[in-house]
């Protein structure tokens, strides 16, 4: 095991309160995509207090329903109060709260969350996390693109696209699905042959699926991302032997490391949307990040639609992939109606979010009382 590694794990921290809260919060606008449309942001917050006062604090990625990965909101608030907080030590060291999580099997965005939050304290007590061993220097800022719905009617997609544009976004990203209409597609690709496109089906796809996946080739996007199931690899490996100028980009499959070896050896994928929460937070995101270096694995970070608690985790692993040419971590007031951080993030013309987070940030306490739908509170005596 790394030094820095072994360092962090030895790191002592302690528990006096862990507080759960539910927030609601009012999307701009509808968001649709293959796993259906989305009206607001209900997050998850796990706030972390020790026994000296200092707190730290982590936002749960999974959305309201088992749509993406079988976790949703409610059973993460179970799993956390029921299975894993009665276990924390009241005393005791990083690696003993990361052995309490690693028991938990199948809640990687829930048991991040709090792994993110004990990580979040610790920084705030000025102790360094593995991040901060990394070889690569933390970009200043992070070049960032956009994720889009499904649209309706090309006006409507051209439109849209054309405003991403103009706002710098340094890649556009479509989400597909079987049964839209493909003339959105077609209008976006000859308005912009350029553009840095991706597509993005969601594992909406499947075996009979072979027409839309020659109609969306044909389109020529730079990335054609988790076209099908998450179990699945196999016909991605499929899909890869038939196109193989075709680049895949995987998401909801890769849980963590050992997930992205088999694709990886499969020859199932070009690139990687990591997804922090995803793969079980920062300890399995560092595995994940020296896989891909030592492979020469192209990697992105993307987003759930996160407030700028888990946008602000994220920068600091995007920040660490100095390749990437652009990470689906746009700012969330471009999504979000309120925020609860202040400042908020902001991008800049040139399509890039500065490094907030390698400084804590400021919570909207009034933004989080207002928008607070549960909340729970767990004391250790």
């Amino acid at each position: 095991m790394d030094p820095e590694i072994s360092g962090l794990l030895a790191t002592e921290i302690s528990l006096k309160q862990l507080v759960l809260m539910e927030v609601a919060l009012p999307r701009l606008e509808p968001f649709r995509s293959a796993l259906g449309e989305r009206r607001r942001r209900q997050a998850l917050f796990v706030h972390w207090t020790d026994r000296d006062g200092a707190w730290g604090i982590g936002e749960c990625s999974c959305r309201p329903d088992p749509y993406f990965n079988g976790e949703f909101v409610e059973g993460a608030v179970c799993v956390l109060r029921d299975y894993v907080f009665p276990h924390l030590p009241g005393h005791g060291t990083f690696g003993a709260v990361v052995e309490v999580a690693e028991k938990v099997r199948g809640w990687n965005f829930t048991v991040a969350a709090l792994l993110d939050a004990a990580g979040d304290l610790m920084r705030r007590k000025g102790l360094p996390d593995g991040l901060d061993g990394w070889p690569e220097a933390p970009l200043p800022r992070v070049p960032v693109g956009v994720s889009l719905p499904l649209f309706e009617t090309e006006d409507e997609a051209v439109r849209r696209v054309e405003q991403a544009v103009a706002a710098g976004y340094r890649r556009v990203k479509l989400k597909v699905a079987p049964g839209m209409a493909l003339a959105t597609l077609s209008a976006v690709r000859s308005a912009f042959p350029a553009l840095y496109l991706g597509f993005d089906a969601n594992g909406s796809l499947g075996e009979a699926d072979g027409p839309l996946l020659d109609a969306l080739a044909a389109l020529a996007p730079d990335v054609l991302e988790q076209p099908f199931a998450p179990g699945r690899l196999d016909l991605c490996a499929a899909l890869k032997a038939h196109r193989p100028a075709l680049r895949l980009c995987l998401d909801e499959s890769i849980g963590g490391l050992g997930d992205l070896m088999t694709a990886h050896r499969l020859g199932a994928l070009d690139e990687l949307n990591l997804k922090p929460g995803r793969v079980g937070g920062p300890l399995a995101t560092l595995r994940i990040l020296r896989y891909c270096a030592a492979h020469r694995l192209p990697a992105w970070v993307g987003g759930m639609f996160e407030t700028g608690v888990g946008r602000a985790a994220n920068l600091r692993v995007a920040a660490r992939l100095p390749e990437a040419r652009a990470h689906d971590l746009s700012p969330p007031r471009r999504y979000l109606a309120a925020d609860v951080v202040t400042p908020p993030l902001e991008m800049d013309a040139q399509g890039t979010v500065p490094l907030a987070g390698e400084r804590p940030v400021t919570l909207d306490e009034a933004a989080l009382e207002r928008f607070c739908t549960r909340r729970i509170v767990l004391t250790k005596t």
